[in-house]
């Protein structure tokens, strides 16, 4: 990954006509013995090509990347390597006047590798494995880390960088390594169980999701630019086809505010901050429906673009029974399966399912076939247990790409406000994947970043076609 981005900087580096700005001068010529293992080579170089005939036309390749074509007399091109001394090799072909042509290559910077870690399964069915890892000589690599889904498992300071993974970890078939160097830099592998895995049929389809990425203090994040993302669809890694921030797409969205009778005095704060939250959220091109959760669930306003009608309809809703969570999820999961906008689900309950038709399990099972992102607020009234009911909706979430905010009365606004940055800070991504797909077999999607500091949060899987 690393060697990627100096490679990246060298074909935009401008080449600058005059020598006056090179510090060091790179002489390659075909019929001198090279000198140039004595120097360590950074920052702007000035390189100079002696082809050995008058005439020529030269091309020069950097790390297998074509950096001039063609070049005429005085075939002199100024790079900048970087600010650190790091190995490369350098092709250079030549072409004469009478079609001869001659091509010879030179290592400048031998031994002082980029950062850059690969992992290496040594025994993958016992767990064992190994980081191959490089660094420049002046930036040393401090520490290599085994990560689960951003979380750190374990961590090795001294090479061989040798790792056993954990059961839990090596049953998900993915296995991700870091390697940090003393600067703070940091580059990243992963291997994947899926890698070694025959198939005699394959199917080629593209996929698209919606991803938030979120830092270790729970913020969310706008500026992950896209070389950071790779995407395992199935433990296969798949190729990104599109790109994008996702606020520029429509949303439909699905309020289900709590009106069981435990929510008698709490409920007029709830509906108006679930109106400030739509006041907030909803431009002209999006839809809103609204759903009261009670005994039975009731609909209070079909999706709609109105804003208005969607504020009149969360002004109206009154307490009432016990909470139909299930069923009420359950109706606004079949409201949007049909929609072609992007969609999401904000639940504000204060408690867990009391009187539902539909169990968890079936919930559970219809959301994850629709990919809608559940948003949950569980609210504390004080009135009821939610520890128990808490994991359950965190599961839900956690599986649809969506997540639980606790709120009270003094904070409920904040945390729509939380759901509402969420959904305008979400990329959208279509991705394509070539490999044996079953119909209707379930397929798990992870998204990986080259960063161990940020978290992807995104459907975690969905049924084949």
């Amino acid at each position: 990954m690393k060697a990627a981005r100096v490679a990246a900087v060298f074909l935009s580096t401008v080449l600058l006509a005059t020598a006056s700005q090179a510090t060091t001068q790179l002489l390659l010529s075909r019929d001198a013995a090279s000198s140039n293992h004595n120097t360590e080579y950074k920052g702007v170089v000035e390189l100079t090509v002696n082809p050995g005939f008058d005439d020529a036309k030269v091309t020069i390749l950097l790390d297998g990347q074509k950096l001039a074509d063609n070049l005429r007399s005085p075939y002199r091109v100024t790079v900048d390597f970087g600010p650190q001394a790091v190995e490369h090799k350098i092709w250079v072909q030549a072409l004469s006047a009478d079609r001869k042509r001659v091509q010879w290559s030179e290592t400048i910077n031998r031994g002082l590798l980029p950062l850059s870690v690969k992992v290496k399964a040594v025994d993958a069915a016992h767990g064992f494995f190994e980081a191959l890892a490089t660094s420049p000589k002046e930036d040393p690599i401090t520490v290599v880390e085994l990560w689960d889904a951003g979380t750190l498992i374990s961590s090795v300071k001294e090479a061989p960088y040798r790792i056993t993974v954990p059961p839990a970890v090596l049953q998900t078939g993915f296995v991700q390594i870091t390697a940090r160097t003393k600067s703070g830099e940091e580059a990243a592998d992963f291997w994947s169980a899926a890698g070694d895995v025959h198939v005699e049929s394959v199917e080629v389809r593209t996929v698209p999701i919606f991803v938030s990425v979120v830092d270790r203090d729970g913020t969310t994040r706008v500026d992950v630019d896209r070389s950071a993302f790779r995407i395992m669809d199935n433990d296969s890694e798949a190729t990104i086809l599109e790109f994008g921030k996702a606020f520029d797409q429509p949303i439909s969205l699905a309020l289900l505010v709590d009106a069981s009778g435990s929510m008698t005095y709490e409920l007029p704060n709830a509906t108006k901050a679930a109106t400030g939250f739509v006041q907030r959220t909803l431009r002209a091109t999006d839809r809103c429906a609204v759903f009261a959760i009670r005994d039975v669930p009731r609909r209070m306003q079909e999706l709609t673009s109105d804003k208005m009608s969607v504020e009149q309809a969360l002004g109206s809703i009154k307490p009432l029974g016990q909470t139909a969570l299930y069923d009420a999820i359950d109706t606004a999961i079949r409201e949007l399966k049909d929609e072609k906008n992007r969609r999401a689900i904000v639940i504000l309950t204060d408690g867990g399912d009391t009187s539902s038709m539909a169990s968890f399990e079936d919930v559970d099972r219809k959301a994850r076939e629709a990919g809608i992102p559940l948003y949950f607020i569980a609210y504390d009234t004080g009135e009821t247990e939610q520890d128990k009911d808490l994991d359950r909706l965190r599961y839900l979430a956690t599986q649809t790409g969506g997540f639980v905010a606790t709120a009270s009365q003094q904070n409920l606004a904040a945390r729509y406000g939380e759901i509402e940055k969420d959904l305008r800070a979400q990329f959208a991504i279509r991705y394509q994947v070539t490999d044996y797909a079953k119909h209707n077999e379930w397929r798990k999607v992870r998204v990986v970043l080259a960063s161990p500091k940020l978290t992807a949060r995104t459907i975690r899987g969905y049924f084949a076609p």
